[in-house]
């Protein structure tokens, strides 16, 4: 009676199995294989190469589907690069080296396939535009930010900054081995907050930091497309902002872009 029950419950989780997994392995190699006995029958193990296994019979009466590997994953992820921008004559040289763009995402990860996956994310981002003048002091005037340069000292540290919450959506294409990645999607982002910070020597010597905390007139939204590359196990972004960083008529031309590597 023991045995009979023990059979009829591994032969109903066997049929519960199939029926909520219907993934085909002939076709895919096997990268494991066992064979064993067990309530008296002769059975047989294999694991697929797409995380999937089986369990037969000797006889073949049972024949049951492991797991797929899981179409949602869920990760946190953190994007650490360079933000510049397009500049036209009436903007200020932005320094690469201390430019630094940092972004935490929160991504989910639906897979259609084995080659195709759809990234939507959502996060939060940082600019940081330093300037190579470093005597240029961003200022928040009346009608739009003011660059002048400052006399009163020297500068050591000119910047502003701002910061952004943002929806992602990025389609991806995954090579058939897992070793290179590529996918383009769009994103859209609302601004949390801004400001300005000027580090200067008095003629003393003496260090200064001074700071606007307005908004800079940084744009209240952004939108634009993100391009992410993975090569083996390291992934690279490139975002660049199809709309001006500064509000109209408030600041220079320019569009942001941000690029670096993700981890």
């Amino acid at each position: 009676m023991k045995r009979l029950f023990l059979t009829f419950t591994m032969t109903m989780i066997c049929i519960g199995v199939i029926m909520a997994q219907e993934q085909d392995t002939i076709g895919i190699e096997v990268v494991k294989s066992r064979d064993f006995r067990m309530f008296g029958e002769e059975w047989h193990y294999e694991k697929y190469e797409d995380k999937t296994w089986s369990l037969t019979t000797e006889g073949g009466a049972i024949d049951m589907e492991g797991k797929k590997k899981r179409r949602h994953e869920r990760s946190l992820n953190l994007d650490l690069g360079i933000n510049t921008w397009l500049e036209n004559d009436a903007a200020p040289q932005v320094k690469p080296w201390g430019s630094w763009m940092v972004g935490i995402n929160y991504q989910h990860q639906y897979k259609l396939g084995k080659n195709f996956s759809l990234n939507p994310a959502i996060g939060v981002n940082w600019f940081n535009f330093k300037f190579e003048d470093r005597n240029l002091i961003a200022q928040r005037g009346a009608d739009g930010i003011l660059f002048e340069q400052f006399e009163d000292g020297e500068g050591t540290k000119s910047k502003i900054t701002s910061s952004y919450v943002n929806l992602s959506f990025i389609p991806t294409f995954h090579a058939a081995n897992g070793k290179f990645r590529v996918g383009v999607g769009p994103y859209a982002g609302f601004r949390l907050g801004g400001r300005g910070k000027f580090v200067f020597e008095d003629e003393s010597g003496s260090r200064n930091k001074t700071f606007d905390r307005n908004n800079m007139f940084a744009n209240n939204y952004r939108y634009g497309v993100r391009l992410a590359l993975g090569v083996g196990g390291t992934d690279f972004f490139f975002n660049y902002d199809l709309n001006e960083y500064f509000q109209k008529d408030k600041g220079p031309r320019v569009n942001a872009i941000s690029f670096g590597i993700i981890l």
